[in-house]
């Protein structure tokens, strides 16, 4: 079966989605530990097998599909590094160098793109992403970005992503207004959030059968037009198309859940939503909400596991 995770991002608010995908972890292993032979000699002399890739397990995406801060979580996930992200947001996200007015005044970039997805993360930094283990996911990876100078969406594909240039992620993750755009191959990116927000219907196109959505609003969450007017206003003259993609952007991600909970009442896509934002928006944080936030998707994560047996029971 071809199965596909969405995770849509949303700032700290996406330490839902770290918890979502580090439970999954945990029931990825305690799914191979059951596979193990139950019977061995405790000091037999024939070479251990060698650890089992996640792929062996019902718990397997073939595909994965990263907005935002849904694209660094997801390149943890595919790792296989286990509370890598809940590192991240639990402890470096409050440091002024992640994000802080200082980043503005100093480089008008509000969060710190390159400290998040450069500096902690490359080989010599804090806490590396293991690439080889990324690389050899058999995971496909999506990651969108807005192209700027056309007010469309850009799907960035794992192979784009390179041993200590991780530039998609950051171009994903670029709020605009408070930070100025990422720059690849002299194109202009923004957020992925802007254009294609919730790309279940790709999801679909490309071919999945059953899809776990990633969202960090509670589940009957409508965006209000309103919030992206002035913001909106203050990108057109640079990016006059951008501009017109975040008038619009409460409409595109109002249609584009309705099209979720179609496939959600076929059975076919599980909504995953915390019960309520825990005080957490894109750009602020406590570390109570953060905890919060993130044991709600741990426990989430369980309905993954169901969402599964269901379908395997069916099969038979």
């Amino acid at each position: 079966m071809i199965t596909g995770i969405i995770d849509v991002g949303g700032g700290y608010r996406d330490i839902f989605g770290a918890g979502v995908l580090d439970g999954i972890l945990e029931l990825q292993q305690q799914e191979l530990q059951r596979q193990e032979p139950e019977h061995q000699a405790p000091h037999s002399q024939q070479p251990q097998p060698e650890q089992q890739h996640p792929a062996t397990t019902a718990l397997h995406f073939t595909h994965a599909y990263g907005i935002s801060a849904g694209s660094g979580n997801l390149t943890s996930f595919l790792a296989g590094q286990h509370k890598r992200n809940y590192r991240f947001y639990m402890e470096y996200a409050f440091r002024h160098r992640y994000a802080s007015m200082r980043n503005m005044l100093r480089t008008r970039n509000f969060v710190g793109l390159d400290y998040a997805y450069g500096t902690l993360s490359n080989s010599d930094g804090e806490y590396p992403l293991n690439y080889e283990a990324f690389a050899a996911s058999p995971t496909t990876l999506t990651v969108v970005a807005s192209d700027a100078s056309t007010g469309l969406p850009h799907y960035f594909a794992k192979q784009d992503m390179h041993q200590d240039d991780y530039t998609v992620i950051m171009a994903s993750s670029c709020v605009p207004v408070v930070n100025r755009p990422v720059v690849i191959n002299g194109v202009p990116y923004f957020d992925g959030g802007l254009t294609d927000p919730i790309p279940v219907q790709k999801a679909f196109d490309d071919g999945c059968e059953k899809v776990v959505l990633i969202t960090t609003h509670p589940a009957d969450f409508v965006r209000d037009p309103h919030k992206d007017t002035a913001p909106a206003r203050a990108l057109q003259r640079s990016y006059p198309y951008a501009a017109e993609a975040l008038r619009r952007r409460a409409q595109t991600y109002n249609d584009e859940m309705a099209v979720a909970r179609r496939y959600a009442a076929d059975g076919r896509l599980l909504i995953l939503a915390p019960d309520e934002t825990y005080g957490l928006n894109t750009l602020s944080k406590t570390r109570q909400g953060l905890l919060d936030m993130y044991n709600d998707g741990v426990r989430k994560a369980q309905l993954v596991s169901q969402f599964f047996r269901e379908e395997a029971d069916h099969a038979e």
